[in-house]
Formats: structure tokens, C-alpha cells, sequence
């Protein structure tokens, strides 16, 4: 009698256990009374043991389109969190499944490209082979079920393993289907009980009074233990707790129940606890959700960011949030979850009304002024009354409201003693030293420019070659006989003088070049007399841009050089050159006389420090007597007025005065100088009035 192959045998048996599981799943997704937790772990249990895979995990897209993890077996052990990077991969793979909508094999250690440009493209960074299949409902991915498996099986026994797990994510799908329509059937329930509880919670503006009806009211609808809302104001405050007249803010309940609401409004996802943590929670959210439990004896926990649409819109955290809690569970979890899905509609808005209108400043001015609204006849008569009495009182403040009258003006700090080097003949700019540069500091009669003139030099070779054939001269002579001849001793005292006068020539030329007859025609550009117990400060910009092999002449200004203390910064030292537009000049000369003062009080701004003003002081006699165009700043249209405003001394207090760590060279002011109190609408519109006066009342 021939016995049967062991293999054929072990194969029959292994097709009738996996037939087995793929029954039991069947059954399993056709419960009515499993919740969505336990099913998914059996179901995923089950699946693993029919395809002997090593690893599995079940997604669920949350109702913002997010996946989150709903169960998972030895997920940690395919290595997906081995640097961000993997991480990344993986779920951008499943965004593509998502997307696609299509089942899946991925190799190990493989990548898709990126589709979109990222860094990083879709891929599988494990070293198993990965199964991806879609759950879908209503033609919209719901889930996805994924599958790590040895990457030594054949191609295809990859592919058929493909398939049952696409054939069991459309039990996965039918599941979906039940449950939602379960949820559905929960809400048609409390649709009465609903609409009482809607008209309490909109009855009110205060945001304690409809957070405890929320409360009292959402703990029957749900048939809850105990129901507790916090707001976000800016700190998040348990402001009710079901069945408590007042929340003991200081008790350790409520401590840990705000860090817990807390933690899951920044997390931004809905927090359920049904006896089992969910140990890939944010690790704050799972901290929080177990300091709670410790206190508390809740067996089945929901917290509910409220958010409303008008917080999605301006993308923010949720203002609100609900806490419901189950002690002894007498609900399906499913239908207190539907009942909570309408309860958190209604909750966020009323909640968000509530602390909206709460928000509003000076209500006890705004309701009077409803009042008045009504009295005048409407809203479009208040706001014709409003305008014209905003008109009227605008027009009287104009007039008879004093304001200073502010000229502004624009303008540089500078030393107030100031001088121009020139060269002492023409010449081109050869030598620039690396530290004359803007800010850099230098001594009196200091060589800081090397120049070149031809003319110069070959002055000064004609000039040595002269004087050395007279001194050739002298010498031949010396040596000569006869020295009672007088036309000898004539010619020798000739050629001495010469001697003497050409040696003098060169001797004045190389003082007043600081030069060396090694080097004829270059001369050098000395720094001006200064004062005792001064230096020099160089003002110009961009030197060399500037003078590099410029041609200069005697009366062409090389530089800018000011006076400074040597040490420790003196304000002494510094005045600010304002560049007055000359149609505005008048303002500040007649300021003079109305006020009756020598000087003008003057606000300064720094643009290097342009949050807070300062103050100078601005003297007639400072005042150019001519205007000039500008040459500085090419945005000028009309000429200008320089006047120099003296930035210390007598009625300057010491907190007003410039800051000496910002006193640099050249920096950039906007001043308004002071020109009494006229009537305010003068002061603010008195280029208007000069205009109109200028081009057509004068026309006439």
C-alpha cells in the first residue's frame, strides 16, 4: 500500500490553517460588537501566522488624513529607526500607497526616486522584503496594511502572499464599512437628546457657563462617569469638571488632567484609552496619559482636541478641549465615540463664540454704544451720525488744538573741526597705505600719501645734475695751479655759489615733498597741523576706489581729516551737519524770533540705532547764510540749508545725549527740529497750505 509524500501532506495543511485564518478573519470582520482596537490586533495576529511573516503593522488614516499606527508586531525589529532618514523613506512609501491606491512589493535596501524633488524619495530601507496593501472604503484609502517578510522567498511566493493580504485588507474594508455604519447608528440616537443639549450651550457667552453645561449636559448624552473641558487662554486651565461645583485647581487630579489636556492639544490628534496603552504615542502625550491613570480609574478614556473650522483656517492650536472618562463601561466604545463625534461639534463652536466674545475689549463700552445704535434709528444712521460727529470734532481739533510744528531734515555726525588735505603740488596718487581708510586714526603732520609728479622729478634731476657739475666744478678748480690768479679764484667762488644755491633748491623741494633725491618726483601728502592732545580721524569712504592713480591738483581736496580727543570719545568733539531743504528753512528762521530763543531743540534719530530719539541743540549763528545744492546726496530735487547742530553742553540732559559707543563717523541722522506750537492742523499740513498758497492763490 503506497503511504502519501510527507511534503504534499504538510502543504495540504498548511493551505487548510491559512483557509482557517483567512475564515477567521472573515468572522471577524463581520462582529458588530469588536472595536476597531481589538479587531485590528487579531486581524493582524492572524494575517502574520498565515503568511509566517516576521513583522506587521496596520495604518489608519485619521479624519485630518493623517496615518497614524492603529496595531503592530515587531515592527521595531525591521530596523525602521535607525536614523531619521529611514523614518523618512518609509513614510513617504506610504504616502505613495496612499496616493496610488495600489497593493505593493518593495525590495530591501530600495529606493523609488523623489517624485517631488525631496532629498529623499519614497523607498524600503529594511532588509525584508515589504507588502503594502491599500484598505479601502468608498473609494478612499482608510488604511494600509504592511507586511515585512524574508526577503530568501521566491518571487513567486512573494506574489502570492501579495495577494492574500490584498484579500484580506477587503475584509479589512468590510469591517471599515460595519463600523462606520454602527457609528452612524449611534448618532441617530442621541439626535433629540442632541438638539436640547445644542440650545443650552448656545444659550450663554460666558465661557464658565457653557463649559459646565458642556459638561453636566454632554455627561447624560454620552452616559459618561465624568466629563471635564479645558480652555487654551494662553495657558491651557481646566475650567469644568462634570458633577463639580468648582474645579480644586491645586488637587493632584486636576494637576495631572491639565498636563494631560495639555500635551494632547499640542499632539493635535484625538487621545483614546480603552484598557491598553498605545506605546507609540508621543512620548509627552504617553507620559502625561500615564502620571493620569496613576491618579485616576478611568477604564476607558477619550480626550478630544475641540477645533474648530475657524481655528483650521487660521492653522492654530485648538482653543478647547474634552476629556470623557468611563469608570464602569455601560456604552459600546463605538457609540459613546459616535455620540462624542456631534457633542465635539457643538462643544468647539459654542466654546469658540464663548471666548471669542469674552476676547473683546471694553465691552461695557461697546454695548452702550449698541444702545445708542438702536436710538439713532439703525445701523446706517449711527454710522452717518458717528462720521459727521468725527468730522466736526476732527475740524475743531484742527484748529485749536496747539501741536508742535516739527521741520525734518537729514543729516550726517561728524567732527565739528574738520580739515582738507591737499597736495602740495600736482601729482598722481601712487601709494595708498593699507590704514588710511575710513575711521582711522592719525597724527599731526603724519605722511599718508605717496604722489608722483614727471614735471617734479625731472625739476629735481635738473636741479642735482646741476648742482654736482658746479661742486665738479669747485673741485677742478682746487686742484688747479695758481691759485693768485684771480680769474681762478672768481670762477671758484662762482661755482661755490652755485653750488650752494642749487643745493638750497634741492633741499626746499625735498622739505616740502618729504622726499629723497634716491627718488625725484615723488612726494608725499602730510596730515594737517592738529591741536595739542588731538588726533586725526580720515572721513572719505572707499579711498581707494577714489584716489588710486587719480591726477591731483594743488587745489583738489585729497581728504577729509576731523579732530578727535585722544583716549576716552568727548561729545565736544562731534555736531551733527543737517542738510535743511530750502523750502523749509523759513519755518525754523521765524521759529527764532516767535520763540524768542537763540536755539532750537532738535530730535535725533541714529539710523544705526533707530528705537530711540535723542536730543541737540540747534543755534542761529549755526545756520548758512546761503542755500547750495546738494552734492552728497544725488536724491535732493531742490538745494539745501547746512546747519550744524551741537549734540552736548548746557540744556542737554545727560540721558538724552548720544550714546558715546555709537558715535562713528558719517553715520546717517534724521532730525526734526523743533519750531513752536501752532495750530495742529498747521503743524501737520503746513506743506499743503504753502502749496496751495504757491500755485494757486498767489497765481491769482
Amino acid at each position: 500500500m503506497a503511504h502519501p509524500d510527507p511534503s504534499v501532506e504538510q502543504i495540504e495543511q498548511a493551505r487548510r490553517r491559512i483557509n482557517e485564518l483567512a475564515n477567521e478573519i472573515a468572522v471577524l470582520s463581520e462582529d458588530q460588537h469588536i472595536t476597531a482596537a481589538d479587531y485590528y490586533a487579531g486581524f493582524l495576529e492572524r494575517l502574520m501566522q498565515a503568511i509566517a511573516a516576521p513583522a506587521g503593522a496596520v495604518w489608519i488614516r485619521t479624519p485630518q488624513g493623517n496615518l497614524t499606527l492603529q496595531y503592530q508586531i515587531n515592527m521595531r525589529n525591521v530596523g525602521l529607526e535607525r536614523s531619521p532618514q529611514t523614518r523618512q523613506m518609509h513614510d513617504e512609501l506610504l504616502r505613495t500607497i496612499i496616493t496610488n491606491s495600489q497593493p505593493r512589493i518593495v525590495a530591501p535596501q530600495s529606493s523609488m526616486g523623489s517624485a517631488d524633488g525631496q532629498a529623499l524619495g519614497a523607498g524600503n530601507p529594511t532588509d525584508f522584503v515589504c507588502l503594502l496593501a491599500p484598505i479601502v472604503y468608498d473609494k478612499e484609502v482608510v488604511g494600509i496594511v504592511e507586511i515585512w517578510q524574508d526577503p530568501n522567498r521566491g518571487r513567486e511566493a512573494q506574489n502570492g502572499f501579495l495577494q492574500f493580504v490584498v484579500r484580506m485588507a477587503v475584509l479589512a474594508s468590510n469591517f471599515t464599512r460595519n463600523f462606520r455604519l454602527r457609528q452612524i447608528s449611534g448618532q441617530q440616537q442621541v439626535w433629540i437628546q442632541l438638539e436640547a443639549f445644542a440650545r443650552q450651550i448656545h444659550g450663554s457667552l460666558k465661557p464658565s457657563e457653557v463649559a459646565y453645561q458642556i459638561a453636566n449636559e454632554g455627561r447624560r448624552l454620552l452616559e459618561a462617569d465624568r466629563v471635564s473641558i479645558a480652555l487654551r487662554q494662553p495657558r491651557t486651565t481646566v475650567i469644568a469638571i462634570s458633577g463639580a461645583d468648582v474645579v480644586e485647581k491645586r488637587s493632584s487630579l486636576v494637576q495631572l488632567m491639565r498636563d494631560l489636556f495639555e500635551a494632547v492639544i499640542e499632539w493635535g490628534e484625538r487621545l483614546v484609552y480603552a484598557g491598553k496603552k498605545d506605546d507609540t504615542l508621543p512620548p509627552k502625550v504617553l507620559a502625561a496619559l500615564d502620571e493620569y491613570l496613576n491618579e485616576s480609574n478611568s477604564k476607558f478614556l477619550v480626550l478630544q482636541p475641540l477645533v474648530d473650522e475657524r481655528d483650521v483656517k487660521a492653522k492654530t492650536l485648538a482653543r478647547s478641549a474634552l476629556l470623557v472618562e468611563t469608570f464602569e463601561s455601560t456604552v459600546e466604545p463605538e457609540q459613546q465615540l459616535a455620540r462624542m463625534e456631534i457633542v465635539a461639534r457643538h462643544a468647539s463652536s459654542a466654546l469658540y463664540n464663548a471666548n471669542e466674545y469674552n476676547r473683546i475689549p471694553m465691552r461695557f463700552l461697546w454695548l452702550p454704544l449698541a444702545k445708542i445704535q438702536d436710538g439713532l434709528g439703525g445701523k446706517a444712521k449711527a454710522i452717518i451720525t458717528l462720521v459727521l460727529t468725527l468730522i466736526i470734532g476732527l475740524a475743531l481739533a484742527m484748529v485749536f488744538v496747539p501741536y508742535q510744528l516739527r521741520i525734518e531734515a537729514k543729516g550726517q555726525l561728524l567732527p565739528t573741526i574738520r580739515h582738507k588735505l591737499y597736495a602740495p603740488f600736482s601729482g598722481q596718487v601712487q601709494i595708498i597705505p593699507e590704514k588710511i581708510k575710513q575711521g582711522a586714526k592719525i597724527n599731526s603732520r603724519e605722511e599718508l600719501l605717496t604722489l608722483y609728479d614727471p614735471d617734479l622729478a625731472r625739476q629735481m634731476i635738473l636741479l642735482i645734475s646741476e648742482m654736482q657739475a658746479a661742486d665738479k666744478r669747485k673741485r677742478d678748480l682746487d686742484g688747479a695751479s695758481g691759485d693768485s690768479d684771480t680769474r681762478t679764484s672768481l670762477s671758484r667762488f662762482e661755482a661755490d655759489s652755485t653750488f650752494r644755491a642749487k643745493q638750497a633748491e634741492v633741499q626746499d623741494l625735498l622739505r616740502k615733498t618729504k622726499g629723497t633725491t634716491a627718488d625725484p618726483g615723488h612726494f608725499k601728502a602730510l596730515a594737517p597741523e592738529l591741536r595739542p592732545q588731538k588726533i586725526g580721524l580720515i572721513l572719505d569712504s572707499d579711498i581707494k576706489e577714489n584716489l588710486q592713480n587719480k591726477q591731483i591738483k594743488p587745489n583738489e581736496p585729497l581728504l577729509r581729516i576731523g579732530e578727535i580727543s585722544e583716549g576716552e570719545i568727548s561729545l565736544a568733539d562731534w555736531e551733527i551737519e543737517l542738510k535743511i531743504p530750502q523750502k523749509h528753512v523759513g519755518q525754523v528762521l521765524k521759529a527764532f524770533l516767535r520763540e524768542k530763543k537763540e536755539e532750537l531743540d532738535v530730535d535725533i534719530l541714529l539710523v544705526s540705532d533707530p528705537t530711540k530719539t535723542f536730543k541737540g541743540r540747534l543755534h542761529r549763528d549755526k545756520i548758512a547764510k546761503q542755500a547750495i545744492a546738494s552734492r552728497d546726496d544725488f536724491t535732493e530735487t531742490e538745494p539745501v540749508v547746512v546747519a550744524k547742530v551741537r549734540v552736548s553742553g548746557a540744556e542737554i540732559p545727560k540721558k538724552s545725549e548720544l550714546p558715546r559707543e555709537l558715535i562713528l563717523a558719517g553715520t546717517e541722522v534724521h532730525a526734526r527740529i523743533r519750531c513752536g506750537r501752532h495750530s495742529m492742523g498747521y503743524s501737520l499740513f503746513y506743506g499743503v497750505w504753502e502749496f496751495l498758497y504757491e500755485k494757486v492763490i498767489f497765481f491769482f
